[in-house]
């Protein structure tokens, strides 16, 4: 083996240690969870509504819910891209929706991960989903607009910077953390570990 190729595979290494790092589990109080409530294995996601990362990553914790039926719960935070006008708000009606129905909420999360480009309608795009699904408008127009839902994500916004991520989407599987959209390899070798 030659020089180049064993440089080629150290950076490949360094490279999978940098974007699989061990980080503090996050705060999980007062978080909605899709799965079982008892599942050892528990996937939080750092994620913004707007970002065609977090779109891909959705679609991959998807299919690792399915492979791991009973065995892996997800918890969503969010950390909306400040170039994203859209994702605060996209975050704001899905912990508003997740107060009246947290079914509904999956459903709006699933929605706006399946057709990204919706959310080019901006605001009115959210409320058509969220109607759609049969949510009561005028409660969640208020959910929508209270401190108590600004602080969830605000707090969200707060857990993420302490770690020190620059980016989303981030996943965290009991104490590992994924950064970027990552193949779903990637999710397999940790939750299997994680089930060990």
């Amino acid at each position: 083996m030659n020089f180049r190729k064993i440089y080629v595979w150290m950076m490949l290494l360094i490279l999978m240690a940098l974007a699989t790092t061990a980080c503090a589990s996050p705060s999980q109080e007062g978080r909605m969870l899709r799965g079982n409530p008892s599942a050892p294995v528990t996937l939080v996601e750092f994620t913004d509504f707007q970002c065609p990362y977090c779109a891909n990553g959705a679609r991959t914790v998807s299919a690792m819910m399915s492979k791991y039926e009973g065995k892996v719960k997800l918890i969503v935070k969010h950390y909306p891209l400040p170039f994203h006008p859209v994702a605060l708000p996209a975050a704001l009606y899905f912990e508003g929706i997740a107060l009246q129905s947290p079914e509904k909420a999956w459903q709006f999360y699933d929605a706006m991960f399946a057709n990204p480009g919706r959310l080019s309608e901006g605001e009115d795009a959210l409320k058509t989903v969220a109607a759609e699904l049969g949510v009561d408008m005028q409660k969640l127009e208020k959910d929508v607009r209270s401190p108590e839902t600004y602080k969830k994500i605000a707090a969200d916004k707060q857990e993420f910077e302490a770690a020190k991520f620059d980016g989303v989407p981030v996943f965290i599987i009991n104490g590992t953390a994924l950064v970027g959209a990552q193949p779903p390899q990637a999710f397999i070798e940790v939750i299997d570990a994680a089930l060990k």
